[in-house]
């Protein structure tokens, strides 16, 4: 019987909820207290985990999507982490051929679903950051920046992204 593949839907649904406007968030342009810097600490939070910024900000629905498919996605991994550690196991025991293909093409099937759940777990993450300091930026005023910067050198021939954060 073929297995159902898994698809990332919670991110998904993260993404189009993002696009809605916040219903439980503080009012835009409250000043921050002084001494502090709320925005620094929101981004720390969810630099640690997803949704623990927005939990900060009291964003409650936002940090419960982020948390649970950011949690989704990691138990996922460890799945088939561990259906492709069987299915090696059982390629390295195997005696005959036919076995022998049929639990190699296993572990590469769980292997690449293990990688796609990686991916995804880390794309949460990613929409984490940019959701909180987009929400951050438009609460604390307008300081709040980031920026990618690709480039090539000629000298090496080197090509890569630089990512700027200003808070």
């Amino acid at each position: 019987m073929p297995e159902k593949k898994w698809t990332c839907l919670p991110a998904l649904l993260l993404a189009l909820r993002l696009m809605l406007p916040a219903q439980d968030a503080a009012p835009i342009g409250t000043p921050p207290a002084p001494g502090k810097n709320p925005l620094r600490k929101a981004l720390e939070r969810s630099l640690l985990f997803p949704g623990l910024g927005q939990l900060g900000e009291k964003q409650y629905l936002k940090a419960a999507l982020f948390g649970g498919a950011e949690i989704f996605c990691l138990v996922q991994v460890l799945i088939f982490m561990g259906k492709g550690n069987e299915a090696y196991r059982n390629y390295r025991d195997a005696g005959d051929p036919a076995a022998v293909m049929e639990f190699r093409a296993q572990t590469e099937k769980y292997d690449r679903q293990r990688n796609t759940a990686i991916l995804a777990a880390a794309g949460v993450w990613a929409l984490n950051m940019v959701d909180i300091l987009i929400f951050a930026k438009k609460k604390y005023g307008r300081k709040a920046s980031i920026g990618f910067q690709p480039y090539y050198r000629y000298e090496n021939k080197t090509i890569g992204a630089g990512l700027r954060l200003h808070f």
